[in-house]
């Protein structure tokens, strides 16, 4: 065949226009220029408690740097991601430094490895290394005061109270905040407390000076009931001879004003809905703080008062001044939105308080007030995690899917956000409608799918014959952060592999796993990324060993209410590590409901285990810490070669339905 110049310019332009139109079904992705980083903005990120982004700035200086000044960036990068709780990825940091170091820098990397053992519950390594880094001569202040932080934590984790009183008095003269001077009195004191007589008196005569002042204020408030003018006498002639050391005025407040803090706690009060539409879920947080209290109770057994504060949130905070007024030294909760609202609008905080719920905004409350804490369940707080996640896996763009329900958006706004704050793009989203039998529609259009084939139909109407043709998903997207529970997942995740999105990382939350192995309903969440609490997934350590003594472990073994047991066993276990979690930095509690630490604002923050559903079953993906599943596949005897089983659990699943 002869082509005419006509007809070969023809050809040319339908394949041109075939080209172009094709290429559209698929869209490029442009790669924008990492933005300029400098120490200075990385040193504002961690001011500014950004810790992710000033891991990565300083990572990236770190590449551009040599020798001492490479090590500097990669310390800073390591303790970023330590404050974040990125334990693993702060160990990647510190094995890249080349050794020896000088002498200061040598101190910052034990005291990072310090922290690291620490978060880790590792308490009598996190010591050692902290003990190995005071060696060093010619440290700096602030360091100093970090190391005996580190020391007196350990010691508290370790049992040893005096240790931590020495640590916690050294670190005094070395600390210059108001607020840090405050929550080292508070720990301080909170060591005294769990010491005997004969220690205290003991250490009233042979300790540093500072340290005798405080052994001495101990036994005179031991000897005196709470409230009372001989308290207060006590108190003043403590003062007069101990005027060299100054207490804050904050803290002397509590101790010897209308309301002080007990020296040891002997009643505790907790407000949940029993009488609620929320009763079982309710009846599960009280059953898990009451076990922990008989299994591992705290110092002095404290008497346990239950108040049922209804199904109307509005009538939480009459409960909570009728529990003051009765004696309680300490308060859970409540528990419920509605209840905590209407107990941080209304309450001026005069004992310490532990809130099983978020405050609608920044607490605030008069100078001298006892500290109010706030520990939840949100889900929101998981989406933040798995948005830190997969950026902590290298992703830098994101889709979102997401059911067409309030608690769905709220999922995308808390993802989205904490996302788009790391530097991440959202180049997608798309909300389906939840209990649907299919969800192509949906996943095609966040896929651009819908749009690829549209375009193909366009192109064949122009041409006029049909075209070979595949339908491709856009190519800016990094991971898929799927919102949903495990029924829509299991429909939602062959939709995704179908339509070519099988090589795309998927995060999701706890939502995804009902808790209970199931290998064949399960093994369409395969491939899926997920955060849960350890109490889900964890089968050694101090999780393993409290599955076994807590009384009703068993019950809610495998339901959906043995989250909110882990929670009440976590908030009962909380009371007695708050004054050290409030020392901050590395320091932790190993909970059932995830590795807990305390923010500056009062919130605690659960660092969740992640896992992947492989073959149906969940497997850890956390290798830093010595986590051992607790799901596990064991092969069927020959017979059934191939097949796998779930390994069988000791406790039997008990369902007990949600309200």
């Amino acid at each position: 065949m002869i082509l005419r110049p006509w007809q070969h310019s023809k050809t040319a332009l339908l394949a041109a226009m075939t080209t172009i139109a094709l290429a559209g079904c698929a869209p490029l992705t442009q790669t924008a220029a990492p933005a300029p980083v400098s120490a200075r903005n990385a040193g504002e990120a961690v001011r500014h408690q950004h810790y992710m982004e000033a891991a990565r700035a300083y990572q990236r200086l770190a590449q551009q740097a040599r020798g001492d000044t490479r090590a500097d960036f990669l310390l800073k990068a390591a303790d970023a991601f330590v404050r974040s709780g990125a334990l693993d990825q702060a160990n990647a940091e510190l094995k890249q430094i080349k050794t020896p170091l000088p002498p200061a820098l040598a101190a910052r990397e034990k005291v990072l490895r310090a922290e690291i053992a620490a978060a880790s519950n590792q308490p009598a390594r996190a010591f050692a290394d902290a003990d190995a880094a005071a060696s060093l001569p010619n440290l700096r202040p602030r360091l100093l005061a970090q190391i005996h932080r580190i020391k007196a934590q350990a010691a508290l984790r370790l049992g040893h109270a005096g240790v931590a009183a020495r640590e916690l008095a050294a670190r005094e003269s070395l600390l210059v905040s108001p607020q840090r001077i405050a929550a080292n009195e508070r720990a301080l004191w909170h060591a005294l407390a769990l010491m005997p007589d004969r220690e205290l008196h003991t250490l009233r005569h042979s300790g540093t000076p500072a340290l005798r002042a405080w052994a001495d204020l101990a036994l005179r408030v031991r000897r005196y009931p709470p409230r009372s003018r001989r308290l207060a006498r006590a108190i003043n002639a403590w003062r007069a001879a101990h005027a060299q050391y100054p207490l804050g005025a904050a803290f002397l407040k509590i101790l010897g004003g209308a309301r002080p803090r007990p020296v040891a706690l002997r009643s505790i009060a907790v407000l949940l809905p029993l009488s609620s539409p929320f009763a079982t879920a309710a009846q599960a947080v009280e059953n898990g703080f009451v076990d922990m209290s008989e299994v591992r109770p705290l110092p002095g057994n404290p008497h346990i008062v239950i108040y049922d504060i209804g199904s109307n949130g509005a009538d939480a905070y009459h409960y909570y001044k009728e529990a003051i007024a009765r004696g309680a030294d300490f308060v859970v909760g409540p528990l419920g939105t509605a209840a905590v609202d209407d107990v941080v609008g209304n309450a001026q905080f005069h004992v310490p308080t532990l809130l099983l719920g978020l405050a609608p905004g920044p607490l605030a409350h008069d100078d001298g007030g006892a500290p109010v804490y706030q520990f939840s369940l949100a889900r929101t707080l998981e989406a933040r995690q798995a948005a830190e996640r997969g950026y902590l896996d290298g992703h830098h763009r994101a889709a979102i899917l997401y059911p067409d329900t309030a608690w769905g958006k709220a999922m995308r706004r808390a993802f989205a956000r904490r996302w788009r704050h790391l530097g991440g793009l959202v180049t997608a989203e798309s909300s389906y409608t939840p209990g649907r039998n299919s969800y192509a529609v949906p996943v095609q259009n966040l896929l651009n799918v819908t749009q690829s084939r549209e375009r193909a139909a366009r192109l064949e109407r122009i041409l006029g014959f049909p075209l070979a043709f595949t339908a491709r998903r856009r190519q800016d997207i990094g991971l898929v952060f799927l919102v949903a529970d495990a029924p829509d997942g299991r429909l939602i995740k062959p939709q995704l592999d179908y339509n070519h999105a099988d090589t795309l990382p998927v995060y999701s939350t706890s939502s995804i796993f009902t808790g209970r192995a199931d290998p064949v309903y399960d093994r369409d969440l395969d491939g899926i990324k997920f955060g849960d609490m350890p109490w889900m997934l964890v089968a050694n350590g101090r999780t393993g060993r409290l599955r076994r003594v807590l009384p009703h472990a068993g019950q809610y073994a495998f339901t959906p209410l043995a989250r909110l047991y882990a929670f009440g066993a976590d908030a009962y276990a909380l009371i007695g590590q708050l004054n050290r979690l409030s020392l901050g930095g590395g320091g932790g509690y190993d909970g059932l409901t995830g590795e807990l630490s305390l923010k500056r604002d009062g919130v605690i923050h659960r660092h969740l285990v992640w896992a992947r559903f492989a073959r149906g079953l969940p497997e850890l993906t956390d290798t830093f810490l010595p986590y051992r599943s607790l799901f596990t596949k064991e092969k069927k005897p020959a017979a059934a070669a191939g097949a796998v089983a779930v390994a069988p659990v000791s406790y039997p699943a008990i369902p007990i339905a949600l309200p």
